[in-house]
């Protein structure tokens, strides 16, 4: 039973870890992220010594009438992962400054959710549905990164559309995150999402509609969805006869990147991506980061929706792998446990130096970061608040 189970959580790692960017170190530098000015300021920089158009931030404000033109149609993407772009020799210009992951000044818990997706050009026709994104004021907003061309469609105004050719998905994730933090309103929850995700609900109502509705009820730090993991982890629990669960959800160590929401209180300590280790394998270089970052500084505190199933089927080719050197875990962890409360850093560096001496695959069958209750509705949001449970 035991090699069953570590072999079905090797299998849900391989899935979990698609797309990835390795966590950045606190010092974390702008002028080696990989992302171009243009894309959240409107003027031009250089881009890894690419070829690459200059980059154009719009903002949908009215409608152009009909979509049917070449620039305005919906391209249907098929998926996120776009062409692996080579790094410079040297760190990419970025005369910016990095976006402060501060609040300007004291903001209160806001309820809108903002959306942050990757796509070819425009987003896919199934996200322009009145049940899921076409249907603006109700509490939600969206920010697309096109990484092939333009989208010229603003036939919805909620949508802000911004173009990079010279991303990777790591760096994509990186122009959202600087384009939300950009903006002067506060959002309760910032979810990235690949453009090729469905969301289905086991009541057969709207899932998007009572995904966003669960957040703004329960709060926790991370969200996600992933059915295949909510049930590796209740056979956990079973097995070790862990008690509690929350209704409709359940804690987790290991999640997957197609659908993450962060609490506004929660995403500074997560993101930016680091694309340190971009070339060798997308895998590591996000998720994997993301994981670990989450259990170190909010463990107890990361859930599944386990009445809201997310699934994606294309897959395009890019730079993966799951060869985790020391040196990569070493790099996700370094300076974690400085971000959590003094009282708390033994327990966090605990955690730390499990990463760090243990097989990934063995911690995430044994760790009893699965055994905690998950968080009661509005817990407290604090890093290291559960580290030494």
């Amino acid at each position: 039973a035991v090699k069953f189970a570590y072999i079905a959580l090797s299998t849900t790692v391989l899935s979990c870890l698609l797309y990835s960017s390795v966590m950045p170190s606190f010092k974390w530098d702008a002028s080696n992220d990989g992302v171009r000015k243009t894309a959240v300021g409107g003027k031009e920089t250089t881009c890894a010594k690419s070829k690459c158009d200059v980059v154009t931030s719009t903002r949908n404000r009215s409608a152009m009438g009909s979509t049917s033109s070449t620039n305005g149609t919906p391209s249907g993407s098929k998926g996120t992962n776009r062409r692996r772009v080579k790094p410079s020799s040297s760190p990419v210009t970025a005369t910016t400054p990095h976006v402060t992951t501060q609040w300007h000044k004291p903001i209160p818990p806001p309820s809108n959710i903002l959306y942050l997706i990757q796509t070819e050009q425009c987003i896919p026709p199934y996200f322009k549905l009145n049940d899921v994104f076409g249907s603006p004021n109700l509490g939600y907003e969206i920010i697309v990164l096109s990484f092939k061309e333009a989208c010229l469609d603003t036939s919805m105004p909620h949508v802000q559309y911004l173009l990079d050719r010279c991303t990777t998905w790591t760096t994509g994730r990186n122009v959202l995150f600087k384009a939300a933090m950009n903006r002067k309103k506060a959002y309760l929850y910032y979810v990235f999402m690949d453009d090729d995700i469905f969301l289905e609900d086991t009541s057969h109502t709207n899932p998007w509609r009572k995904y966003e509705n669960f957040l703004r009820t329960v709060q926790p730090a991370i969200s996600c969805v992933d059915p295949e993991m909510a049930r590796l982890v209740r056979n956990f629990r079973v097995k070790h006869k862990c008690s509690g669960e929350g209704n409709g959800y359940i804690g987790t160590l290991w999640f997957d990147a197609i659908f993450n929401a962060f609490h506004y209180k929660a995403i500074r300590h997560i993101i930016p991506y680091d694309p340190t280790f971009d070339q060798k394998t997308w895998w590591a270089s996000s998720q994997m980061s993301v994981i670990i970052r989450s259990e170190v500084l909010f463990r107890g505190q990361v859930v599944i929706h386990t009445e809201v199933s997310g699934t994606n089927n294309n897959h395009k080719r890019y730079p993966r792998g799951l060869k985790f050197t020391r040196q990569m875990i070493h790099h996700m962890t370094e300076g974690l446990d400085r971000a959590v409360p003094v009282d708390r850093a033994e327990c966090a560096n605990a955690i730390i130096q499990q990463w760090r001496t243990t097989d990934i695959r063995i911690h995430g069958l044994t760790t009893p970061t699965y055994c905690l209750p998950p968080p009661s509705p509005h817990d407290e949001i604090a890093p290291g608040r559960y580290a030494c449970a």
